[in-house]
């Protein structure tokens, strides 16, 4: 009897563990779902006959109801998700390069509220000088906790030079200024050693930029760190950790400008920060796979904390290694796997195959046993979404797992 009933007291916590509830069918099916990392997972629903243009979103999280429904309009029928990790605010974007020297979109804070407008990327450029908006090639677009940041870069051909903008929109006063992040030269950028400066992270008022670089015959990173009014605030050169990393296509994954830009470079190394804490993450071939590996700066000095070996794609396609930085670890796809290392000494890598939600979905990279599913870490819990509810009419599915 007593054996009976320890198997029931667990089989009763567990069903305490975990929760299964519905939502109730909206006017229209969904047929798409994002993550709000921290937030909740946002379903959306629009008319299927496109006379409509208006989105409905509908925030899930831990209760059995929608957390909050709002909408938005967008003229066209392209939108872009702009999100991340810590993001107090997210954003729709209309178009990713801008059509007389602005940008449309749809703001949505932790509330569900939903501020419309567009952001003038001409003027604050104008005002550093006598550029030409038309000229500039977007790179990324990313949220900060503070703004909104696009990031921009110009062929100065004549000088044969790269110099690379950062415009900021704040996100309570939609104020928007440019600064000035770096250049580089076209000799230089021959040069494996050197490369395109790249948003690495923020810290409360920091934004973070990196670059790979040679000082005093040492190669390394500089950083620079801006505010959000695109101050410059700090500069300064980290040396390589010694380890000779492979050129590999890399980039980003997740909902950011650079993501869907395919904003790529052959780079031998990526830097992330998080948190406070710097990151580099590379890979190298070994018995014919790769080993994708994680550095940490530590008291100024390089630490491998982890490394995970997968297959190499059997493809033509070039290889690459796209990342993200999350609270827990580093998130990359690497071929057909997603990869999650991380920071703490205690857990072990995940790896998983990766499917078309991975970039929209960046928590389901940790989750070891996924199924096929989409999950959603949350403050006590994560929730999961079978995706072959999406287009289906009536009501949607969701369990809730508590940690």
């Amino acid at each position: 009897m007593k054996k009976l009933a320890l198997i029931f007291l667990v089989i009763l916590g567990f069903s305490l563990q975990a929760q299964q509830f519905s939502l109730p069918a909206e006017e229209f099916p969904f047929f798409d779902l994002i993550e709000w990392k921290g937030q909740g997972a946002i379903l959306l629903n629009r008319d299927p006959s496109g006379l409509k243009r208006k989105i409905n979103l509908t925030c899930v999280a831990e209760q059995p109801t929608s957390k909050w429904q709002e909408s938005f309009n967008p003229t066209g029928k392209e939108y872009f998700y702009i999100t991340s990790e810590n993001a107090r605010y997210v954003y729709f974007l209309e178009q990713l390069q801008p059509i007389a020297g602005k940008i449309s979109f749809s703001q949505v804070n932790i509330a569900g509220n939903v501020k419309n407008s567009t952001a003038d990327l001409s003027s604050p450029l104008k005002r550093l000088g006598n550029y030409d908006i038309n000229e500039f090639k977007m790179v990324d677009v990313f949220t900060t906790d503070k703004a909104l940041v696009f990031m921009m870069r110009y062929h100065d051909k004549k000088e044969k030079k790269f110099v690379d903008f950062m415009i900021t929109m704040t996100h309570h006063n939609l104020v928007v200024t440019a600064s000035v992040i770096g250049e580089i030269t076209e000799d230089n950028l021959k040069d494996p050693r050197y490369g395109h400066w790249t948003y690495a992270g923020y810290e409360a008022e920091k934004i973070i930029f990196s670059i790979r670089d040679v000082q005093d015959k040492k190669s390394g990173f500089t950083f620079c760190s801006f505010n959000q009014k695109g101050e410059l605030t700090e500069t300064r050169f980290v040396e390589g950790p010694g380890v000779v990393f492979e050129s590999i296509e890399t980039g980003s994954f997740g909902s950011t400008g650079r993501f869907y830009l395919q904003t790529n470079e052959f780079s031998a190394g990526k830097i992330l920060t998080i948190n406070g804490k710097m990151h580099l993450l590379g890979s190298r071939i070994e018995s014919g796979k790769r080993t994708i590996e994680l550095f940490s700066l530590i008291e100024g000095k390089w630490v491998k904390i982890k490394s995970a070996t997968i297959g190499i794609d059997s493809s033509k396609k070039s290889p690459q290694l796209n990342s993200m930085v999350l609270n827990e670890g580093i998130a990359c796809i690497s071929g057909n796997s997603s990869v999650f290392l991380p920071f703490s000494a205690n857990a072990e890598p995940v790896i998983n195959p990766a499917t078309k939600f991975t970039p929209f979905n960046p928590s389901s990279v940790m989750v070891s046993d996924l199924k096929n599913r989409f999950a959603v870490s949350l403050p006590t819990g994560i929730l999961f979404f079978d995706t072959k509810q999406l287009s289906v009419p009536g009501n949607v599915n969701f369990e809730f797992v508590k940690k």
